[in-house]
């Protein structure tokens, strides 16, 4: 095979063949931007204390952490931190844990919980995942998730459907990357009651 610039970029950027494209495409910065341009979440976040459960670098809602009471980021890639230190920096209401959401033990609830593209890598029955959100979250609180369409996944959308009210759904992919047919799935933002 000749090796060409498109190549070395591809085998650099993409390590593991089977690992799917969305995931390269969901950690950059401008994929972020993009995503941010295309929600207003601000009524969820505005004024509240929020955490979001896995945020990789941190980027995808950062234009809402100066709006908020306190933003806490739980990742469990150590790796990232460095990214949380930076945000720190310019937003002094940002927390971060390096943690799984399996084992977070919060000395607080929240009221507002994040989870994109989360529930998939969580190592919990539906039941279990749903339990813990719930025990995390504020009577009136939101839960803005959105998670691709495997059983267990869905069996954790329907726990959310049974208890929370669904205040809002929106398309995750609009324009160009809708088009391109990268991704088929909702975020949903439900409010427990």
């Amino acid at each position: 095979m000749r090796r060409t610039a498109t190549t070395l970029f591809l085998t650099r950027a993409v390590p593991y063949p089977s690992m799917k494209h969305t995931y390269y495409i969901r950690q950059s910065y401008l994929f972020c931007l993009y995503r941010n341009y295309m929600y207003d979440f601000q009524q969820y976040l505005a004024g509240r204390n929020v955490l979001e459960a896995g945020p990789n670098k941190g980027m995808l809602f950062e234009k809402y952490y100066p709006l908020t009471k306190k933003y806490t980021l739980l990742e469990p890639n150590e790796h990232f931190e460095k990214n949380y230190i930076k945000l720190q920096q310019r937003h002094p209401n940002l927390h971060y844990e390096i943690g799984t959401f399996e084992t977070f033990e919060p000395a607080e609830r929240f009221d507002t919980i994040v989870m994109m593209a989360v529930i998939a890598h969580i190592r919990s029955k539906p039941d279990e995942i749903f339990a813990k959100i719930n025990d995390m979250l504020n009577p009136q609180g939101f839960l803005i998730i959105e998670t691709n369409n495997t059983k267990r996944n869905l069996r954790v959308m329907a726990l959310c459907e049974e208890n929370y009210e669904l205040v809002e759904a929106k398309t995750s992919y609009n324009g160009i990357i809708k088009w391109l047919k990268i991704d088929y799935r909702d975020v949903m933002v439900y409010r427990k009651p």
